[in-house]
């Protein structure tokens, strides 16, 4: 069969190795680890990936290599001579998939904080920066020496592991960027001052490492097209020691990336979501390519196989990283190669179950993928024992997710949705600004449930003898949350609404909004941006510390960004008291003074209340009943999925 995208399904030569393919896995951290070293959990994650068909499989992101600056216990600790038969079980488990398997390799300098690690950072100069505040060891040359001989150290660790390379984090506020930046290294020995001499410990690692691999290992580094940040570094400087590094011939790719995390915002930009939009880092990575003469690897947010192969084909970059697409589906590569492109699973760039847990210190997962990380329990699908008949309430997520597992097993499912589209509350989400890739979830839920064969009957608002009058052996209730009000006096006027009647188009708002936040994730801040995107004058109030407490850091600096821009104002640490025609009553929370504020309009986001009369009915007449994603309490997405699919297996 010819396939469809045969540029990104075409083989590719790093330097003495060939990958089957052009997607990339990049390093990324995972929280899966024990005690410094990889777990049966970490490896299974990374062989799905391979065994789903992408080519180059990297791994252990920020994985230390010295004792000096060791990576929390969830993290990887190259360092460790301990971690060398994990090494050789993980590359065992990727090659015997077809994937070339690659570790990133990391010292953060003086990025971090001791009450991590308990150890103190180390960098170039006394400097700080916006996210890591305390003040680092400064290094003495024997220091930095040290530093160098273990990037070696573990190099050749990974090669008798039986790894097919390295990858060398020279980016985000690392080691030997933090040398570059005339901003953190204020040194004026031989490894400061001129920009030949700033590049010396790059340089120095790089020889280093090559002298204990040799040219049959593959050598790459992942670095910066621009910082984002007035204290980061910028294109021009970063294209110039791309050009240096290049020249000295030990390495045999390079990744391309933007932003740093020096600043919030810069996080933001080097993670980023679908606030940013794809190609993010493409214009810069091409610009970079003109100095490089080996394959350069880049993208920011690719999520798409047309996408990928139309990257390539206009010869910006060599190989798509595809990191996050494949969090979301690690069949995409298959399903590509099999034309089976409306199976596969879009990434939508919510960033919420990826990186911002990992920010957050917690477990990596998928917002809409439950398998993810969890390919013990979820990996493979089980065919049920006898077949049933099994009815499912509600056309939402949950209730898409369950319909189509219990159909997968081999169950008669039968799904009924009260409106005339299938969706519930995340195609309500998906209406404000940027969020439009959020449909996606449920699109691809919808359509794999019919596929399954599921019965969908829109427009039938299920009552206990509609679902009674099916004779069903099995019940999953997702019938999603109503929404809450808070009992502050006056909620009920009529010039007050909620975040859904406001982004569902039920309600107009007029003149000054202010709207009142008692969630802090995502419903509040998103429409408030909806809000003022149609020019309304716009204040947030909040009782937490800040705007959206419970947003991810990577989504939250933008969305803040966006906010402000658009002349949102942003009141955190304040309670709303009462509502009266045309304005509100205030408190701050810590001082308690209290202020009178006009408001035309009155928004509330103060979560749901979840809808259960149902299965309270059903209990008692079905025993095999389920509740379910908001049903049960409303949450978000992930956790939806999640009980679901869970239940699905249970019948």
């Amino acid at each position: 069969m010819v396939t469809p995208f045969p540029r990104l399904l075409s083989p590719i030569r790093l330097g003495h190795r060939e990958a089957r393919n052009r997607i990339v896995s990049t390093p990324h951290n995972t929280h899966y680890g024990a005690n410094g070293l990889p777990t049966d959990r970490l490896i299974a994650y990374h062989a799905e990936k391979a065994r789903g068909g992408c080519g180059t499989v990297m791994m252990f992101g920020s994985a230390s290599v010295t004792p000096l600056r060791p990576a929390p216990d969830t993290q990887v600790n190259l360092w460790k001579p301990e971690i060398e038969p994990w090494l050789v079980k993980m590359a065992d488990a990727i090659h015997a998939h077809g994937a070339l398997c690659l570790s990133q390799m990391s010292y953060v300098g003086r990025r971090g904080t001791s009450l991590q690690t308990e150890w103190p950072g180390r960098g170039p100069s006394a400097t700080t920066c916006e996210v890591y505040h305390q003040v680092p060891h400064v290094m003495r040359k024997h220091e930095i020496q040290e530093i160098v001989a273990q990037y070696a150290v573990c190099a050749g660790r990974l090669k008798d592991g039986g790894f097919d390379g390295c990858d060398l984090a020279f980016y985000c506020d690392s080691f030997a960027d933090q040398f570059w930046n005339p901003r953190s290294s204020v040194r004026t020995d031989e490894y400061g001052g001129s920009l030949e001499n700033r590049m010396r410990v790059s340089l120095e690692i790089l020889e280093a490492v090559r002298a204990r691999v040799g040219r049959d290992f593959i050598v790459g580094i992942r670095l910066s097209a621009e910082d984002h940040d007035p204290d980061g570094l910028h294109h021009e400087t970063l294209k110039e020691i791309a050009a240096r590094l290049n020249a000295a011939g030990l390495i045999d790719y390079f990744t391309i990336t933007e932003g740093t995390i020096i600043s919030y915002r810069a996080r933001g930009i080097n993670n980023p979501s679908a606030y940013l939009g794809k190609n993010v880092f493409v214009k810069l990575a091409a610009s970079m390519r003109e100095v490089i003469t080996v394959p350069v690897i880049a993208g920011g947010r690719v999520v798409h196989p047309a996408q990928a192969e139309e990257l390539l084909r206009s010869g910006a970059v060599d190989m798509v990283p595809m990191t996050r697409a494949l969090m979301a589906d690690p069949e995409l590569p298959r399903k590509a190669a099999a034309g089976a492109i409306e199976d596969i699973r879009i990434c939508m760039g919510s960033n919420e179950g990826c990186i911002d847990r990992l920010y957050a210190g917690l477990p990596i997962g998928c917002i809409q993928n439950p398998a993810m990380g969890r390919e013990a329990e979820l990996g493979g699908v089980a065919p049920a024992a006898r077949r049933k008949r099994v009815v499912v309430v509600g056309g939402g997520p949950a209730g898409l997710e369950a319909a189509r597992m219990a159909a997968i097993r081999g169950h008669d499912v039968t799904l009924f949705e009260a409106t005339g589209e299938l969706g519930g509350q995340i195609l309500i989400a998906a209406r404000a600004p940027r969020r439009e890739e959020y449909q996606g979830s449920v699109r691809w839920l919808a359509h794999q449930a019919r596929k399954a064969g599921v019965d969908v009957r829109l427009g039938v608002s299920a009552t206990l003898d509609t679902v009674l009058a099916e004779g069903p052996e099995a019940v999953v209730v997702a019938t999603g949350a109503r929404p809450r009000r808070p009992g502050i006096p006056g909620d009920t006027l009529p010039h007050v609404t909620t975040a859904r009647d406001v982004l569902s188009g039920a309600f107009t708002p007029e003149g000054r909004c202010l709207l009142y936040d008692e969630v802090g994730h995502m419903a509040g801040p998103s429409t408030a941006d909806y809000l003022a995107e149609r020019g309304l004058a716009v204040e947030i109030v909040t009782r937490q510390y800040s705007v959206g407490d419970d947003v991810g850091t990577t989504v939250k600096a933008i969305l803040t960004s966006r906010l402000l821009k658009a002349g949102v104002c942003l009141t955190p640490m304040t309670a709303l008291l009462e509502i009266a025609p045309g304005r509100v009553l205030l408190r701050q929370v810590y001082s308690d003074e209290r202020r009178w504020v006009s408001a035309d309009t009155v928004v509330l986001s103060s979560g749901g209340i979840g809808d259960d009369d149902l299965y309270y009915g059903l209990r008692e007449r079905v025993a095999d009943t389920y509740l379910v994603g908001d049903a049960l309490a409303p949450r978000r997405l992930s956790d939806a999925v999640m009980e679901a699919t869970r239940a699905a297996r249970l019948i």
